[in-house]
């Protein structure tokens, strides 16, 4: 029966917001014609090549990025996707997930450790070394830069000055980073880094 599936892929849809992808169900004994009946049967969804989400697991406002995510490294498990990752959202996927500035975020990115070929729509930054475990942390499920991080690579990528003092200031009246570490991360003094806000402030006042 297509229900089966469900069944022999255990807690993993529960421990990934209900998606799992071809990879792991066929680590867990699924045949394809398994998955393409339960499909049909309507007891999961396919939504991109080799991404499937359990039926009813509800809304994913971040569902773009998770297929992405979930299709750079199919085979991951949960648990080493956050804890040992060689995958992290970055630039302005990392911003909209922290939630502050207004960086739309309508084109997945991500940092890698890994030669990795993405689909079209995503984009991709290669580095071999890594992060730091200081430099990520976990959101909704995600492997994610930190606000300093992410505002280094921001800068780094040349993004707009005054969307990135958006979002750098907005993230340091919220308690969740410091002057210092922002700067830090930037190898900016705290002096750059307060112009790089006031120029925002003034363009938001024009």
């Amino acid at each position: 029966m297509a229900l089966n599936v469900i069944q022999l892929l255990g807690d993993l849809p529960e421990a990934q917001r209900g998606y799992f992808t071809r990879a792991q169900a066929v680590a867990a004994g699924v045949e394809d014609f398994e998955l393409t009946r339960s499909v049909n049967h309507g007891f999961i969804n396919r939504l991109d090549h080799g991404v499937y989400r359990v039926a009813g697991a509800g809304y994913d406002e971040h569902e773009d990025l998770r297929v992405a995510w979930f299709r750079l490294q199919p085979s991951a498990g949960p648990r080493d996707r956050v804890r040992e990752p060689t995958i992290w959202v970055s630039h302005e996927s990392a911003a909209s997930l922290h939630g502050f500035g207004v960086y739309l975020a309508d084109r997945p990115t991500f940092i890698t450790v890994d030669r990795v070929q993405p689909r079209k729509g995503v984009k991709v930054h290669r580095r071999s070394d890594g992060l730091r475990g200081s430099e990520y942390t976990v959101i909704d499920g995600f492997a994610v830069t930190t606000i300093a991080r992410t505002a280094a690579d921001l800068a780094r990528a040349k993004s707009d000055g005054g969307h990135l003092g958006r979002f750098i200031d907005e993230a340091i009246r919220a308690q969740a980073v410091s002057l210092d570490e922002v700067a830090e991360a930037m190898k900016l003094t705290t002096s750059d880094v307060r112009s790089m806000i006031a120029m925002d402030s003034q363009r938001a006042s024009q």
